[in-house]
């Protein structure tokens, strides 16, 4: 039977419990989509999300979100591509239109854009979502589910790989270049990794541990342009071990996404000095700590070094490009599983478990629909 009515998961207080709330689906204001989630990854630190731990501010009350996988179930009549029941990717970074430095990640956390997130509180740990249109990114269902034989949940990788994509094409990354990503193993520094060989480069995964870094390297063994480095904590050490495996002249691209724990990590000094002459760094992870930087040796090779915060609209459109043309392979071809799948009663295991599979490869998946 056909109801008007959906359920969201909505967070009134930090560190209160998501309480399940019957909502009516609403009708899409000029400029919006209304989607049906089909399955939304649960980022390994969500739970500090929701409990204040990791300090984001929050516009309450709030649907708890990350980019999903959906269904457009209604569109303004604005919208000149976007169709009811098309397959579509919806992005929860979203940028004020009148200032787009102004950004907020939709239904999770604010930044200095209380107003915006306002607007857009909640997110897709829901039945139904709203997204603004240039959020809303069809996909070619009949390539990725049939052909390539994905299912919606590996989709779901798309969005880990979108972040580091933005990184990736700020520092303008070419076939055969020689890249290191160091932190490797996490979930966004695999998807450097991945990304990174889909666009042709070389690539070199580093992190401390052998194990972790040989499983990430082993589904790209046979393109030949992988290799993995044990770093060991000392900088000096580090940093001659990495300027070896690179053939001595150094990376022309190094990418990190060092996390909040790694703010005491020599990595970044140790990867900034196996860096060519004219080499580029990007730091898109999150770091709560300062970084030292080699001031002389950044000045006589000449280095460049970005911040990078998420990524733009047309990079989302490349990367989905990608993985369509089968360039940038997702699931099992990359030894990439789910490691769980939840229904939307089932928010809180679905967190704890993604708090412990944190690695790359590894997703826990919300399916607030059940299995399409």
């Amino acid at each position: 039977m056909a109801t008007d009515t959906y359920q969201a998961a909505v967070l009134t207080e930090l560190g209160a419990p998501l309480q399940l709330e019957t909502r009516t689906i609403p009708q899409p204001a000029q400029g919006s989509a209304v989607v049906k989630v089909l399955a939304a990854p649960v980022l390994p630190y969500m739970k500090q999300v929701l409990d204040g731990t990791r300090g984001y501010p929050l516009t309450l009350p709030i649907v708890p979100s990350s980019s999903c996988i959906a269904r457009v179930h209604a569109v303004a009549g604005d919208a000149v591509r976007l169709r009811p029941g098309q397959l579509v990717l919806c992005d929860l970074t979203i940028r004020a239109r009148d200032q787009p430095a102004t950004t907020i990640l939709q239904g999770l956390n604010a930044f200095s854009a209380p107003a915006l997130m306002a607007q857009w509180a909640d997110g897709s740990f829901a039945e139904y979502a709203v997204f603004p249109l240039e959020n809303v990114f069809a996909l070619d269902e009949d390539r990725l589910l049939r052909r390539l034989g994905y299912s919606v949940e590996d989709l779901c990788l798309i969005s880990a790989c979108n972040v580091a994509f933005g990184g990736l094409a700020a520092l303008d990354v070419k076939p055969g270049e020689k890249v290191v990503v160091c932190p490797a193993t996490g979930r966004f520094g695999g998807a450097a990794v991945a990304t990174a060989l889909a666009m042709g480069a070389r690539v070199w995964a580093a992190g401390r541990n052998a194990e972790t870094l040989r499983a990430l390297a082993l589904p790209y063994a046979d393109t030949g342009r992988i290799e993995t480095v044990v770093l060991g904590g000392d900088l000096e050490q580090d940093k001659k071990t990495l300027l070896e495996t690179a053939g001595g002249e150094g990376f022309d691209c190094y990418v990190d996404f060092s996390p909040p724990q790694a703010a005491d990590s020599n990595h970044i000094q140790a990867c900034l000095g196996s860096l060519r002459p004219f080499g580029r760094a990007v730091l898109n992870g999150g770091s709560l700590g300062a970084v030292s930087i080699p001031y002389l040796e950044l000045m006589l090779k000449s280095l460049r070094i970005y911040g990078r915060f998420m990524y733009e609209r047309e990079h989302t459109v490349r990367l989905i490009q990608m993985v369509e043309a089968g360039l940038l392979p997702l699931g099992d071809r990359i030894n990439s599983k789910t490691v769980g799948r939840f229904k939307l009663d089932q928010i809180y295991e679905a967190m704890e478990l993604a708090s412990k599979e944190s690695g790359w490869g590894k997703q826990v998946v919300l399916l607030p629909q059940g299995r399409e």
